[in-house]
């Protein structure tokens, strides 16, 4: 299977022009419409580990160092 995806809003009559092109050369098509995946969770962001758990840091200060230049 193959997928054709339509990423901004298209008119009702360039979808059925678009499904009509495809049909007419035996292209079987059909549409299904849905609705945008929304991100479920966001990652907290730790210190907790990589390169940052060998210092006397925490998430704050470093976010006030790296905002502040």
């Amino acid at each position: 299977m193959t997928a054709i995806i339509l990423k901004d809003n298209v008119e009702q009559r360039k979808i059925d022009a678009l499904l009509n092109f495809l049909k007419s050369w035996d292209i079987d098509a059909e549409l299904r419409i849905t609705d945008p995946e929304k991100s479920v969770r966001t990652a907290e962001f730790t210190l907790s580990k990589g390169i940052w758990s060998d210092y006397d840091i925490n998430s704050e200060e470093l976010r006030q160092k790296a905002w502040n230049r």
